[in-house]
């Protein structure tokens, strides 16, 4: 079975996006970068790996992830697929550590909108759930003007590997539905 990996900058639907694929892949499950993060984080402090802008978030963090999927896919003789989604994967170590070959690799992001924009789309979002609701927006504008950064990056490497880029900032849940319909299409032809 393809893995499907869901990468790219905060607030930009990969949790929304894999909660929508395992109701229509049901051989699939969903590994959270965020909780196998804040897992090291209360568990292994000294590996600096937490939601604290950890030093090994970036570095260490996806190679203890794609041991783990590798472990899983041995252990259980690859009869069912992984969802792994989250935002500390940079596309350069992606095609470094995952097996690329048997997975569908995808990047959301906000295309080429500003950091202004960007805090605008992600307010248009906000749920009292997500940790950009609590926070100002004078915080949240510099994180977006990062997130701006990654995003110019993210686009170029995705050409570059031949990564599914895709651009949520205007209908999203249009967006979202067709790629899952994409990914489902993928996902039967391999099996």
């Amino acid at each position: 079975m393809k893995d499907i990996l869901i990468f790219g900058v905060p607030r930009a639907g990969k949790t929304t996006l894999s909660k929508l694929l395992i109701e229509e892949l049901r051989d699939y499950h969903i590994f959270s970068i965020d909780a196998i993060r804040n897992a090291f984080g209360d568990v292994f402090p000294e590996l600096e790996i937490n939601d604290r802008n950890g030093k090994n978030n970036e570095t260490a963090l996806p190679d203890y992830v794609s041991r783990l999927l590798y472990w899983q896919h041995d252990e259980l003789k690859n009869k069912q697929g992984y969802i792994i989604e989250g935002c500390q994967v940079l596309p350069d170590k992606v095609s470094e550590v995952f097996d690329i070959k048997n997975s569908i690799v995808i990047y959301l992001g906000h295309g080429t909108l500003l950091p202004e924009e960007i805090l605008e789309n992600i307010r248009k979002y906000d749920t009292p759930d997500e940790y950009s609701y609590k926070r100002d927006d004078e915080t949240m504008l510099k994180q977006c003007r990062e997130y701006y950064e990654i995003e110019k990056m993210n686009i170029a490497k995705c050409k570059k590997y031949g990564f599914i880029y895709v651009d949520t900032s205007t209908n999203r849940k249009e967006v979202l539905r067709k790629l899952v319909d994409q990914i489902k299409s993928i996902v039967e032809e391999f099996n």
